[in-house]
């Protein structure tokens, strides 16, 4: 009995932080099973069924709301450790074929401040080097490439909106979002565009290379038989996002607790996601991965820094590969993606207005 109140004292925090209404629901669904429990208790103990129903009930709503607030506030204690002890990581690697060299950076649209800055910090450092930056990002410079990737957005993510949909998840999970980050690097394109490049395909290319899937693979296009229909509501993104409106709109615990929520899921989901091929796998990974080889091959730059999703990476080394055998992976660091937000405060002292 000590260790469940001992554990509900420390959820405390966790069921206060959601705000009153849980704890009051907590409460609520603990009468209830305490009847039933009650009930039980009576028929099947002599000392129970000797005892006013009122007492035994009362004794039972204390012990199902420790429970229940334990099993309430575990998940996200449980969250907020794995974010720690299983840290979310991307790829550094760098690969060469004897006249080539390429440093592959994995990319994350959201993750922490840290992240990003050390990120831009090996950018500025391979440009200083004599680099080329090669940056991910499906081009749409006509209103026909536009429509498409719009159209694509919404069937991959539920919004036309990519840039919108993840700067609000991020905002929600206590996370940046990494264009804000590279938009240090503008005074550098404009200064050396040369050594700056968007190496990505346009969306044509890629309703060029669905259109063809569907035409010769009978299997994508059995799976994509139903792709920009009107989905119903229950499958479509209008809870999360109304969840993530609340979040923005709520107290400061709910927001704390909502990004606790939000980065343990990303850090568990991160490697089923990279064992767990997606269907749009072959336009949205492979298409574009033998395009970037492509492009690396022909280019006559010999020294390339690559900022791409880190999806990208196993497939971009075997198109490379695949078009010379030489190419071998040379150094290899991680870095952290995902971790809670520092505030850290200190004191100024004979600075006093």
């Amino acid at each position: 009995m000590f260790v469940l109140v001992a554990a509900f004292v420390l959820g405390l925090p966790i069921l206060l932080g959601w705000g009153y209404g849980l704890l009051t629901l907590l409460v609520f669904g603990a009468a209830i099973l305490a009847v039933a429990s009650a009930w039980v208790m009576r028929r099947l103990s002599p000392t129970a069924a000797g005892r006013p129903f009122a007492l035994v009930w009362s004794r039972s709503l204390i012990g199902w709301t420790l429970v229940l607030g334990v099993v309430v506030a575990a998940p996200f204690y449980y969250l907020m450790v794995v974010t720690d002890t299983r840290p979310a990581t991307v790829p550094q690697v760098s690969l060469t074929n004897g006249s080539k060299r390429i440093v592959f950076q994995g990319m994350q649209h959201i993750g922490s401040e840290r992240f990003y800055q050390a990120v831009i910090y090996d950018v500025e450092k391979a440009l200083s080097e004599g680099y080329i930056s090669y940056y991910e990002g499906v081009q749409t410079p006509t209103p026909e490439s536009k429509a498409f990737f719009e159209k694509l957005s919404h069937e991959l993510v539920g919004g036309s909106d990519l840039s919108g949909t993840y700067k609000s998840i991020g905002e929600v999970c206590g996370m940046k979002f990494q264009l804000d980050y590279f938009g240090l690097l503008e005074a550098d394109k404009a200064e050396h565009p040369k050594r700056h490049l968007v190496a990505d395909v346009d969306a044509i290319e890629l309703k060029a290379e669905y259109d063809r899937l569907m035409r010769e693979d009978p299997d994508f296009a059995k799976a994509h038989a139903n792709d920009f229909q009107p989905k119903p509501a229950a499958n479509d993104n209008a809870f999360m996002l109304k969840v993530m409106e609340w979040l923005k709109n709520g107290s400061e615990s709910q927001k704390t607790l909502g990004g606790v929520t939000c980065r343990g899921l990303f850090s568990l989901n991160q490697a089923a996601a990279s064992t767990t091929p997606g269907r749009m796998e072959p336009v949205i990974l492979d298409f574009r991965n033998r395009a970037l080889a492509q492009r690396i091959m022909q280019s006559p730059d010999d020294k390339i820094f690559i900022t791409y999703g880190a999806a990208h990476l196993p497939g971009l080394v075997a198109e490379l590969r695949k078009l010379d055998p030489k190419w071998a992976v040379g150094s290899v660091k991680w870095l952290r993606t995902i971790e809670a937000p520092e505030h850290i405060e200190g004191q100024l002292r004979g600075l006093e207005n």
